[in-house]
């Protein structure tokens, strides 16, 4: 008796096993497919490579980070993306930048978050990120910086938008904080933008108008409905062409 539930039940775990096998190639097509037809999608990696080789100094890698690094044509803030499966970092996307702008422009940093206090505490640079998907980053090919957003484009695709108003893409690190580039460089004079929301800086004391090489303007945005309203940002624009 005890042999015959034996049976059973080893039957019934490669049943499972084989169900769960198919689920998961069914996911991947099924993600594959919805890529296949994500217009935005894909143009934001077209238009994210065509920018990238702009760049006067293109990414480097951080080994030890095992993240991607674009630095801003003037030094001062920098975009961060993983290249491998999410781990010991706070962060897979995140913006860095000088805290020294803002210091002159009268920022407390004893009214910084403390998360972002701590890490300027141990980097010297200010920083604000997300995690992203758990999902391993699978290659086919050689890793680059582009196929390395082509990966946050195809599992975290929620963080990747486009930006009508100013005909920009770009990916959403935390929550009103981004960095933005031009569908079309040719066609516009604002081909990488680092953008961050104000609100944190203005609470700890900054004279929006004082921080130099960062603009303070409003932005013509949408909400998830199609509503257009503006918002105050912090912007550091570039024409690479």
């Amino acid at each position: 008796m005890e042999a015959l539930e034996m049976k059973k039940a080893v039957r019934k775990a490669a049943a499972t096993a084989l169900l769960l096998g198919a689920s998961a190639v069914f996911s991947g097509k099924a993600a594959e497919a919805a890529f296949s037809t994500d217009i935005v999608g894909r143009t934001a990696i077209t238009s994210f490579k065509a920018m990238v080789e702009a760049l006067e100094f293109p990414p480097v890698i951080d080994e030890m980070e095992k993240t991607w690094i674009l630095t801003a044509p003037d030094g001062e803030a920098a975009f961060w993306w993983r290249n491998e499966a999410s781990g010991h970092r706070m962060f897979d996307v995140y913006l860095c930048f000088d805290a020294e702008p803002f210091v002159k422009a009268g920022l407390d940093l004893n009214k910084l978050p403390a998360e972002m206090k701590g890490m300027l505490e141990e980097r010297g640079k200010l920083m604000v990120g997300k995690k992203l998907s758990k999902e391993p980053l699978v290659y086919d090919g050689e890793i680059t910086a582009v196929s390395s957003f082509e990966q946050i484009v195809k599992l975290d695709r929620e963080s990747v938008g486009y930006h009508s108003a100013l005909d920009h893409y770009g990916v959403t690190v935390a929550e009103g904080n981004l960095v933005e580039w031009a569908k079309d460089m040719s066609k516009n004079d604002k081909d990488l933008v680092f953008v961050l929301d104000p609100k944190i800086f203005i609470d700890a004391g900054v004279d929006p108008a004082k921080a130099e090489g960062w603009v303070y303007a409003k932005v013509p945005l949408e909400d998830a409905n199609g509503r257009k309203f503006e918002a105050e940002k912090f912007l550091k624009p570039f024409d690479l062409k």
